[in-house]
């Protein structure tokens, strides 16, 4: 069984620039004949799906009535075991993308890297011995 996950995106193309250029991911990004568009970042259990924010509204109205009340990331956070995560440094600093928080714990050799993607949900990358 898989797991699938909709979050609602202001702008795919950076979303797709975000995933594929800073955390080294492939998502793909669809346009449907019909005019939908949506963007998959697949993991093995786990597929996350971004629609454009308009679109959710016009397809769930009652459901998403005043939702821009809210920062669209608010309480969502996604969590990624990394073997590394120089390279993961070492492309936000190539994008100057701000680094939220982070950790390094010898004791326990566990590093972690929080960021915010461009809509504001929380990516945590942690880096442990088991990673490696």
């Amino acid at each position: 069984m898989r797991l699938n996950l909709t979050l609602g995106a202001q702008d795919l193309e950076h979303t797709l620039l975000f995933y594929r250029e800073i955390l080294n991911l492939r998502p793909v990004l669809h346009h449907e004949g019909t005019g939908l568009q949506f963007l998959l970042v697949d993991f093995d259990n786990l597929r996350v799906v971004f629609v454009p924010l308009e679109q959710l509204q016009q397809q769930h109205p009652a459901l998403l009535q005043g939702f821009d009340r809210h920062h669209l990331g608010t309480g969502v956070q996604l969590e990624m075991n990394c073997p590394d995560l120089e390279p993961m440094m070492q492309a936000l600093e190539r994008h100057d993308w701000p680094v939220a928080y982070e950790l390094e714990d010898d004791e326990h050799r566990r590093r972690e890297l929080w960021i915010n993607d461009p809509d504001g949900y929380l990516i945590v990358l942690n880096e442990e011995p088991g990673d490696l």
